[in-house]
């Protein structure tokens, strides 16, 4: 192998084991400061408050749009095309 490329790629995989232990080493800081402060505690906290606020936007659309649904039916294919209904009117 070429000296250049030999140096080269040393120097790569020198980088990327100093990266990837520094990324280690700040993960593990991060648990620490997260067990500490009850960082994961208040984010569980977050998770289901807004989980709540969420349920009880969407249960009641999600029941008013199937009422909806079933009062108002569409089918496919039964329907008058936009091209038709302007073609009543005289539009087209």
């Amino acid at each position: 192998m070429h000296p250049f490329s030999t140096v080269t790629l040393g120097i790569f995989v020198a980088g990327y084991i100093t990266a990837r232990w520094d990324l280690v080493t700040r993960l593990y800081e991060l648990v620490l400061f997260a067990a500490e402060y009850g960082v994961v505690l208040r984010a569980a906290r977050g998770l289901v408050v807004l989980t709540v606020i969420f349920i009880t936007i969407f249960v009641p659309v999600a029941l008013l749009a199937r009422g909806e649904t079933r009062l108002h039916p569409r089918e496919h294919g039964t329907g008058i095309s936009a091209r038709e209904q302007l073609r009543r009117r005289g539009s087209f």
